[in-house]
């Protein structure tokens, strides 16, 4: 087993591996197959085919002078897109843990907004009528909590 742990380290050694490019074009081949399967075209099968055996010989490549370079070309390409992209995980991460957050807080406190600035506030539960002020537009108002 080492033997051959010994013997792949070796093949891989001074290879580029995966990079941004590669990964992209790893994708669309993905989604390629995906319409291969839906549509039953053969040119989508022809293309996906190209795009997965042009990642794999990016990443087994030994030419990493080049292959560099191209990605970097990439990269320069779709920086914009990428910037635009690149919160995506965080934003929907985000999301889930302050809906859990917020569905937690609903046995205890009542969670409304300011009808003035649209601010998320929360009030204990059981208080009956209060008169709530906004901490960000101080805007006070009647609320049945």
């Amino acid at each position: 087993m080492n033997d051959f742990r010994y013997k792949m380290a070796q093949f891989f050694s001074g290879r580029t591996g995966v990079d941004a490019l590669g990964r992209t074009v790893t994708w669309i081949a993905l989604i390629l197959m995906l319409l291969t399967m839906i549509t039953g075209s053969n040119i989508f099968y022809l293309i996906a085919m190209a795009c997965l055996i042009y990642s794999v010989w990016r990443m087994l490549s030994k030419n990493y002078q080049k292959r560099y370079y191209e990605n970097q070309k990439f990269l320069e390409k779709t920086a914009g897109i990428r910037r635009k992209f690149s919160s995506f995980p965080y934003k929907a991460k985000t999301f889930f843990s302050r809906t859990k957050a917020n569905y937690e807080q609903r046995k205890v406190y009542a969670i409304f907004k300011c009808p003035s600035c649209k601010q998320k506030l929360r009030a204990p539960r059981g208080r009956g009528k209060i008169q709530v002020t906004c901490s960000k537009c101080h805007a006070q108002f009647i609320k049945r909590v």
